[in-house]
């Protein structure tokens, strides 16, 4: 009965009848006769069981996942904090499903397993995921299945189209985003007393350190990467293709590729900023004539202490300066990593597109750019104008 009920019949709008049938997740159409249907249904069939015999869904994850990482490494196609993170999210993934075999990881264990990491993946009691760290899991996750059915371990993803939980926040958390929204950046008046007072208390690479930062809205560690070569003062541009990376200590560092391929990019910036960098690097040429520097490479914004002289700044150095700075410039702003990105993109929004915002921010898409697209007051206030009519 199963088998008859399967081969349904079809008519189209000039006569013509053929056949389809629906199975294993799929449906073929086409056919003329029910018989050819029958035939191919059974050659289906036949084809996924001899595909199972190949499949070692006994296999435990946590195997799997091991062998995945090290395939994915072996690329050599990320960058060392890359790997870092995915080896990071495989140790969360085997706490929870790493004793489980392949074939115990069915779509509605897996979706069971979302929600349950949202609410409580953290402690196992009360305190789960974010949405960013659940959503980086299960692209891990997918990666590693997507390897699977490459090797031939899985017929099938179990993460196709399982439902993901939803994170909704309340009114006194939507209320505080709008409270905070003028948080996320620094006005024009408070820029400017903070970048003069990084000229008077701040040693010279740090204080055109910022300078950079906020006239060019770049990552912190593309800034601390930065050399000589990189600084075109013929066309007033400063060039970004690389950043710092440090694993340990500071004398440790290297120097790797960009966020990715749109981050390679070329920033105009003021003359103001010109002069201070050639001030900054008069200084060091200066000095290195004088004292011995760690790194033969001439970085711009590096320590001065004689024990790791010429080594590039770490970057929570660097935070921690301009947060004391904010909060000695008595600017009652929380500083996190992003504020002179912000910052950048309020003073500059209104007066480009945002095609060359996404151009300065080095992002692949103006999607992006737009989170850090804030209104400020002068903004807000331009829509008024339209009423200005009605109520004159």
């Amino acid at each position: 009965m199963e088998t008859k009920d399967r081969f349904k019949k079809h008519t189209s709008a000039t006569g013509v009848v053929t056949w389809y049938f629906q199975a294993f997740r799929t449906t073929r159409r086409g056919f003329k006769t029910k018989r050819e249907a029958q035939l191919a249904f059974l050659e289906l069939k036949k084809n996924r069981q001899n595909k199972k015999k190949f499949v070692n869904s006994n296999e435990k994850f946590s195997v799997v996942a091991d062998q995945w990482f090290k395939y994915y490494k072996s690329l050599r196609e990320q960058k060392a904090s890359t790997y870092d993170k995915r080896q990071n999210l495989i140790v969360v993934l085997k706490r929870w499903i790493g004793e489980k075999k392949l074939v115990e990881l069915t779509p509605d264990f897996l979706e069971e397993l979302m929600f349950s990491l949202k609410e409580k993946g953290i402690d196992g009691i009360s305190q789960g995921y974010s949405k960013n760290s659940l959503y980086s899991l299960r692209q891990t996750l997918n990666m590693i299945f997507k390897y699977c059915l490459k090797r031939e371990i899985l017929n099938d993803n179990p993460l196709t189209n399982i439902r993901m939980p939803k994170y909704q926040k309340s009114v006194s958390e939507l209320k505080e985003t709008l409270n905070s929204l003028d948080q996320k950046y620094l006005t024009i008046d408070e820029l400017r007393t903070l970048l003069n007072y990084s000229i008077i208390h701040e040693e010279l690479p740090l204080s055109t350190l910022f300078h950079v930062l906020f006239y060019t809205g770049c990552r912190i560690s593309e800034a601390l990467a930065l050399q000589v070569e990189d600084i075109d003062f013929e066309n007033n541009e400063i060039l970004f293709y690389k950043q710092t990376s440090v694993r340990g200590k500071q004398m440790d560092f290297k120097i790797e590729t960009t966020k990715s391929i749109s981050s390679v990019r070329r920033v105009v910036v003021t003359d103001l900023v010109m002069e201070k960098l050639r001030q900054l690097i008069t200084a060091l040429d200066g000095m290195r004539s004088q004292f011995v520097f760690r790194s033969k490479e001439n970085y711009l914004f590096v320590y001065l202490a004689p024990f790791k002289r010429g080594i590039p700044y770490r970057r929570d150095y660097v935070n921690n300066h301009i947060k004391r700075c904010v909060e000695r410039c008595g600017i009652n702003k929380p500083f996190h990593t992003h504020l002179t990105r912000h910052t950048m993109a309020s003073l500059v929004a209104e007066h480009c597109s945002w095609e060359v915002l996404k151009g300065r921010f080095g992002h692949a898409d103006k999607s992006t750019s737009e989170i850090y697209r804030h209104l400020t007051s002068d903004e807000k206030l331009k829509p008024l104008k339209a009423f200005e009519a009605l109520e004159n």
